[in-house]
């Protein structure tokens, strides 16, 4: 258990290291994404590792969001795994939204969730958001990131409709940070968030697809 405190456990992103416990010395990352690539839940493809599966309901538990924002559908399988964690660890069940320019590829046993809702949407253009959708939609929100597209941009929208306590995920983003994810996690930090090491750290330093990247808006 992580008994880490609230005056050590939030960190600016800029005070910390983009290293990881377990790559690249200590594990071999093929085996990390093989499995993570294998991952499915109720028969459909989950893209999720097996440390973020462990997290990502920790997180729900706490925050008990009233609305998780998904960016980057895939079949369906990560939203439908995301609405049935809500449905059971939530008191007030709320609402997953799920966004993807491919929307066609979603199968059809995550369509008939009743707390999941898929928008097809290109992200490349961060206008084509229903901005009426997202102002009204409840709060704490939980954003993650799956696309991989336009992924600052995106933040630096939807981060006008997010509020103190509200989450963003961003996974996949390197150990090793290029100039884009340093400058990105730059904005990010201007903009107030601040890395929750609860998350990050949970299993060894930055064991999670997220590197740095539980987010929270203070």
């Amino acid at each position: 258990m992580n008994f880490k405190t609230d005056s050590d456990r939030f960190a600016k992103p800029s005070d910390r290291d983009w290293i990881s416990s377990i790559y690249p010395f200590i594990a071999d990352q093929r085996f990390t994404k093989i499995g993570a690539l294998a991952m499915t839940y109720r028969g459909l493809i989950i893209y999720k590792s097996p440390f973020d599966l462990a997290l990502y309901p920790r997180l729900i538990w706490e925050i008990q969001p009233r609305t998780i924002i998904e960016l980057g559908s895939a079949q369906g399988g990560s939203g439908l795994w995301l609405a049935d964690k809500m449905s059971v660890l939530c008191e007030n069940a709320g609402e997953v939204h799920s966004f993807d320019l491919y929307s066609k590829l979603v199968h059809k046993n995550a369509i008939s969730h009743p707390l999941l809702t898929f928008h097809q949407l290109d992200l490349s253009d961060v206008t084509n958001f229903d901005e009426t959708l997202l102002m009204n939609l409840p709060h704490p929100w939980l954003v993650i990131d799956d696309a991989h597209v336009n992924i600052f941009s995106v933040f630096s929208y939807l981060n006008n409709f997010l509020v103190s306590g509200d989450y963003y995920v961003i996974e996949d983003n390197p150990v090793y940070a290029n100039r884009e994810i340093i400058d990105g996690f730059d904005l990010i930090e201007k903009a107030g968030f601040l890395i929750d090491t609860y998350y990050t750290d949970a299993f060894g330093n930055n064991v999670t697809c997220a590197s740095n990247a539980w987010l929270r808006k203070s």
